[in-house]
């Protein structure tokens, strides 16, 4: 997959009057809208400076060799396109679905025999000076975190991508803190509850959307199509950017 074939997918969604909507689960959690109800608190958030969002899974022997994911003729992107999709919704999540103006690989990215990714990390910048970076690999113990670091709060969640618990998930915030006594302001858990999990919530809002388009003549919502492609187009920019040895890649104009 790659953004230009991801165009041709929405082409012909857009032709036939159908929504279309990725698997992205945590974005529709309960706690993604406190998510970014904090992020974008210019009292207590402040201006987003940095992110840092991680996704890992240390899979099997049997996965390296015969899962889809590790073939360049099945899901080519591997741990990247899987893992690191994730990773990269995060980092465009908190900047407002904002492209960055230019990404690059991090040295150390390790690929199988043939050629598939299975770990890689990158970083992102912003024109006005944010960054973020990410990292995802089949090679590391479970991580799914994200910090983000404001001019005026610290923004801490351990387990985006699937939550501890399916009738709840927890973030942590800090606000103001200072340097001679760094923990005046000390970090608070906010715990958000949900009655059903988050893929279900997804499928939830997928079937509503659905419903619209067919009981009342809606067109399909952009936002899901839109937000897709933008995070295709980093996970091919930061895949460029490992053949090109981790040369930095633009997304101005794309």
């Amino acid at each position: 997959m790659n953004v230009a074939e991801f165009d041709k997918i929405v082409a012909a969604c857009e032709k036939n009057g159908v929504q279309m909507m990725d698997g992205t689960m945590w974005a529709h959690h309960p706690r993604t809208a406190k998510l970014k109800e904090f992020l974008f608190d210019s009292d207590r958030f402040g201006q987003l400076k940095n992110i840092h969002s991680c996704f890992s899974l240390a899979v099997d022997e049997d996965f390296l060799k015969n899962d889809i994911r590790v073939k360049p003729n099945l899901d080519g992107l591997g741990a990247l396109g899987d893992l690191g999709w994730y990773a990269i919704r995060a980092a465009l999540f908190a900047n407002n679905f904002e492209l960055p103006k230019i990404v690059a690989a991090s040295p150390g990215t390790v690929l199988n025999e043939a050629g598939v990714i299975l770990s890689c990390g990158a970083s992102l910048s912003w024109e006005d000076g944010r960054t973020a970076s990410i990292y995802c690999s089949f090679l590391a113990n479970v991580g799914m975190e994200i910090t983000a670091v404001g001019t005026n709060g610290t923004l801490c969640v351990q387990d985006f991508v699937i939550p501890f618990e399916e009738t709840h998930a927890t973030f942590t915030t800090c606000l103001k803190s200072g340097f001679n006594d760094p923990w005046v302001s000390r970090p608070t858990e906010h715990s958000v509850k949900t009655e059903i999990p988050q893929e279900a919530c997804m499928v939830r809002e997928f079937a509503r959307l659905v419903g619209e388009i067919k009981n009342k003549g809606a067109e399909p919502d952009g936002f899901w199509p839109n937000i897709s492609r933008k995070t295709q187009l980093v996970v091919d920019a930061i895949k460029e950017s490992v053949e090109k040895n981790c040369q930095q890649i633009s997304l101005s104009g794309r």
